[in-house]
């Protein structure tokens, strides 16, 4: 079982505690490091845009969730147009060629 990891941080100018387990604590470090934005701003941020009814432990937790399918798909985009990319090169410098 994930032993749950209690953190105080500081959002919206005030103090509060935040309990998810170590690997949702690297999640949102790892996140926070690729999207350039320090931890205690991008949990202001879901705490801002989250649902009213739903805390803000949940919140953070679901935006993991929802970020890595999100940044697969952008990455897999990416791949694909670098490879239409590629060919499109490739079949231009065939077509030199040819003529």
């Amino acid at each position: 079982m994930a032993k749950l990891v209690n953190k105080i941080i500081f959002i919206n100018n005030r103090r509060t505690s935040m309990r998810l387990c170590l690997k949702e604590w690297e999640a949102l470090s790892e996140i926070c490091h690729r999207e350039n934005i320090a931890r205690n701003k991008l949990i202001e941020i879901i705490e801002d845009k989250k649902d009213e009814e739903l805390g803000l432990t949940y919140s953070t937790r679901l935006f993991i969730v929802m970020y890595y399918p999100r940044l697969a798909a952008k990455l897999m985009k990416r791949q694909l147009l670098s490879r239409h990319n590629d060919y499109r090169r490739l079949t231009a410098i065939l077509e030199d060629i040819a003529s």
